[in-house]
């Protein structure tokens, strides 16, 4: 393997590093800010940006720039920052409602 094939393989490597981290940063919850998303899907266009000339030629960067479409797809979805937003209406509601069950008057209790 000669210098410019390793140094390929580590631009590979590092792309494939920074999309599994972003996955697993959208996985836990930690990417909530939608405009944050919209920065990280711009820079992975970016990065699918300088990758694509060597899809042709290469499986790797194929499946590289093939996963990392489907990251960005699912950055922009705001399908996921809804049902979040609805949960979290949901719990307020409940929480709202047991605090003013707590302070009703019982059956037998007065104001």
């Amino acid at each position: 393997m000669n210098d410019n094939d390793a140094i390929y393989s580590d631009v590979l490597n590092y792309f494939a590093a920074e999309f599994d981290a972003l996955e697993e940063r959208l996985k836990t919850g930690a990417l909530d800010d939608y405009r944050e998303r919209v920065l990280v899907s711009r820079k992975i266009g970016e990065a699918v940006n300088l990758l694509s000339p060597y899809v042709r030629s290469d499986p790797r960067a194929r499946h590289l720039v093939r996963n990392a479409e489907a990251l960005k797809k699912e950055l922009l979805s705001v399908r996921e920052l809804m049902v979040k937003q609805m949960l979290q209406q949901k719990e307020q509601q409940s929480l709202l409602r047991s605090i003013i069950e707590r302070k009703k008057p019982g059956v037998g209790e007065t104001l």
